[in-house]
C-alpha cells in the first residue's frame, strides 16, 4: 500500500495543477464579461432617459417656428401678361404673277440686301407675250405713219382749195385713231414687260429671311391675291412683343413703363423691354375684353427669336430702399384656433381704435371721430402719403406732422348723435398741412404737387391692414401692420415693425400639441411640467 501510494503521488499532482490553472483562467475572464454587461445596462438606461426627454420635454421644440427678418430693399407692383415676339419691321415678299418656280436663290436665315434676287419664276410665257405686244406696237406705229402721211397730203390739198372741211375732219380722225392705237399698244407692251420683270422676286428691304414658303418646281397662283413666298425681318437686334392685357389692368399701363419678361427657351434669364404703344381697340374673346400692348426689347446677341412666347411683367410702380416683410408672413396663422382668434380680435380692435400705424408713430387720436378712427385711417395716413408722393425730407415731415396734430387738436367735437363730417375734416387737415409745407417746397416738389392735384399721378397707392406673428417668449404674438404693394416674394411695410424684426413664416406645433403643452392654469407648461412629474 505504501509503495502504491508512493507510486501514485507523482501522477495526482499534475491533475491538481491543471484544474487550478483552468479555474484561474475562468476567473481572469470574468471582469471582461462584467464590463460588457455593464455597457449594455448603461446604454439601455440612456435610451430610456432619451425617450423620456423626447416624450415630456421635447414636444415644445419638435415643431419649431420658421422665421424671416424684415429687411430693406426694392419692391414693385406689376401686371402679368403673355404675348408673342416678332420683328419690329418685317416684310412679306410675294408674287403678283403666276407660274412655276424656276430657281430659289436664298434659304432660311440668309442675309439679304435691297434688290437682291430671292427667286425666279419661269418667264417663258411672259417673254412670249412681250414679243407679241412688241409686234402689235410695230403694226400700230406703221398704221399711224400711213394715217399721218394721208393727213398731211390732205392738209396741202386743203390749203390749195381742193379738199373740203368734212374730208379734212375724216383724215384728222383717222390719224388720231392710229395715234391712240400706238399708245394702247405701247401701254400693253409696258404692262407685259412689267409682268416679265416680276418673274424675278427681289428683296424690298435689308434683313434676314425668317420664313420660306416656296421651292423649285412649285406653281405660284396669284389670280386673286399675291402669294407670300418669303418673310424677311429687317433687324433682329430689336424685337417687339404684342401682349394681351386684361381690361381690369389696362388702366395702369402707360407708354414708357419698364417690362421684365422671360421666354420658355431661357427660363432662368430675365429680359427687359419698354412699353412703346397701348392700342385702344379692345378684343373680346368669350366675353373677356383685352387690349394689345406693344413692348419693344433690345436683342443685341440675337438670343431671342421671332415666335417665342414672352411671359411679361409690366412694372406699374417701383419703390427702392423700403421696408419689406415676407409675403408668407401675412398668410401665416397659428394652428391653435384660440391663438389665431387673438390676432383677429386685435385687428378688429385696432381698426376701431384707429390702426397700429398711427399709434406707433406717436400721433394723437383724432377727437373729431365718434367711431374712434385715428391716425391709421386719417391724419397719419395722409402724412405718410404726402411724404411718399412729394418725397419730403425728415424736417418737412416733422412740419407736416405738427400741422396735422395742431389741426386735429382744434377740431370741433362730434355732434350729439356721435356723427362727424370726416371728409370735411380731412380736407381741413390737408389744407393745414399744405399751408405749413408751402414755404419749404422745392421746385421739383411743387411740380409733383401740381401733378397730384391735377390727377396726373397714375399710381394708385395700396394700403392694407394685416396681422403678422412674431416670437416673444417662444410664443407667437400678433402684431398689426400697414402694408402696401407686393411682388412675388415681399410686401411693402409702412409701419408696425422695424428692420431686422423676425416674423413667423411657417412651422410651429399642431393644435393638439399646443393644447397638450398648455398649463391647466392658462400659461405655457414649464420645464418640469410634463405629465407624471409633479412636485412633492
Amino acid at each position: 500500500m505504501d509503495q502504491g501510494s508512493a507510486m501514485n503521488a507523482p501522477v495526482a499532482q499534475p491533475a491538481t495543477q491543471s484544474m487550478r490553472d483552468h479555474a484561474h483562467a475562468m476567473w481572469s475572464k470574468r471582469p471582461g464579461l462584467l464590463r460588457g454587461r455593464n455597457l449594455w445596462i448603461v446604454g439601455g438606461a440612456l435610451l430610456v432617459l432619451l425617450a423620456l426627454w423626447f416624450m415630456f420635454k421635447g414636444d415644445g421644440n419638435a415643431n419649431p417656428y420658421r422665421t424671416a427678418p424684415v429687411d430693406r430693399g426694392a419692391i414693385s407692383r406689376s401686371v402679368s401678361a403673355t404675348g408673342t415676339l416678332q420683328p419690329v419691321v418685317s416684310a412679306n415678299v410675294g408674287s403678283t404673277v403666276s407660274g412655276p418656280v424656276q430657281r430659289v436663290e436664298v434659304d432660311y436665315n440668309t442675309p439679304v440686301r435691297v434688290g437682291q434676287v430671292l427667286a425666279r419664276i419661269d418667264p417663258t410665257s411672259f417673254q412670249q407675250r412681250v414679243t407679241q405686244l412688241q409686234a402689235s406696237l410695230a403694226q400700230a406705229q406703221a398704221q399711224y405713219a400711213t394715217a399721218n402721211a394721208d393727213y398731211q397730203r390732205y392738209v396741202a390739198l386743203s390749203n390749195a382749195g381742193f379738199a373740203s372741211a368734212q374730208l379734212m375732219q375724216q383724215q384728222r380722225a383717222a390719224r388720231d385713231t392710229a395715234s391712240a392705237a400706238v399708245a394702247g399698244a405701247r401701254a400693253n407692251l409696258a404692262s407685259a414687260q412689267t409682268d416679265l420683270s416680276r418673274t424675278v422676286i427681289r428683296s424690298p428691304i435689308n434683313g434676314v429671311v425668317v420664313d420660306k414658303q416656296v421651292s423649285v418646281g412649285q406653281s405660284v397662283a396669284a389670280s386673286f391675291q399675291a402669294a407670300t413666298l418669303f418673310t424677311i425681318a429687317q433687324d433682329l437686334s430689336h424685337l417687339q412683343a404684342n401682349i394681351s392685357v386684361d381690361e381690369a389692368d389696362i388702366g395702369d399701363v402707360r407708354q414708357g413703363q419698364e417690362v421684365q419678361f422671360t421666354v420658355d427657351a431661357f427660363p432662368d434669364r430675365d429680359f427687359r423691354g419698354v412699353v412703346s404703344q397701348v392700342r385702344q381697340q379692345g378684343v373680346s374673346d368669350q366675353g373677356v375684353v383685352s387690349y394689345t400692348v406693344v413692348v419693344t426689347a433690345d436683342n443685341p446677341d440675337q438670343t431671342l427669336l421671332p415666335g417665342m412666347t414672352a411671359n411679361a411683367d409690366i412694372v406699374i410702380e417701383r419703390q427702392n430702399d423700403v421696408l419689406r416683410v415676407p409675403t408668407t408672413a401675412l398668410r401665416f396663422r397659428p394652428s391653435d384656433p384660440d391663438v389665431a382668434a387673438r390676432g383677429q380680435a386685435l385687428l378688429r380692435g385696432n381698426g376701431q381704435r384707429g390702426g397700429a400705424a398711427g399709434a406707433q408713430s406717436g400721433g394723437q387720436r383724432g377727437n373729431w371721430s365718434g367711431g374712434g378712427q385715428g391716425d391709421g385711417r386719417g391724419g397719419q395716413r395722409m402724412v405718410q402719403q404726402m411724404a411718399q408722393q412729394l418725397q419730403l425730407t425728415p424736417a418737412q415731415q416733422a412740419t407736416v406732422q405738427q400741422a396735422v396734430q395742431s389741426a386735429m387738436q382744434n377740431a370741433p367735437p362730434p355732434s350729439a348723435d356721435g356723427t362727424t363730417d370726416r371728409r370735411g375734416m380731412m380736407r381741413e387737415l390737408r389744407q393745414a398741412a399744405l399751408a405749413a409745407l408751402q414755404p419749404s417746397l422745392t421746385a421739383q416738389q411743387r411740380q409733383l404737387l401740381a401733378q397730384i392735384q391735377q390727377g396726373g399721378d397714375p399710381r394708385r397707392e395700396v394700403r392694407n391692414q394685416a396681422v403678422v406673428w412674431v416670437l416673444r417668449g417662444n410664443l407667437p404674438t400678433p402684431v398689426v401692420v400697414w402694408t402696401g404693394i407686393a411682388d412675388n416674394t415681399n410686401t411693402l411695410l409702412y409701419s408696425g415693425l422695424n428692420e431686422n424684426d423676425q416674423v413667423i413664416i411657417g412651422g410651429g406645433p399642431p393644435a393638439q400639441t399646443q393644447q397638450r403643452n398648455a398649463s391647466p392654469f392658462g400659461g405655457p407648461r414649464g420645464p418640469g411640467g410634463g405629465r407624471g412629474f409633479r412636485a412633492g
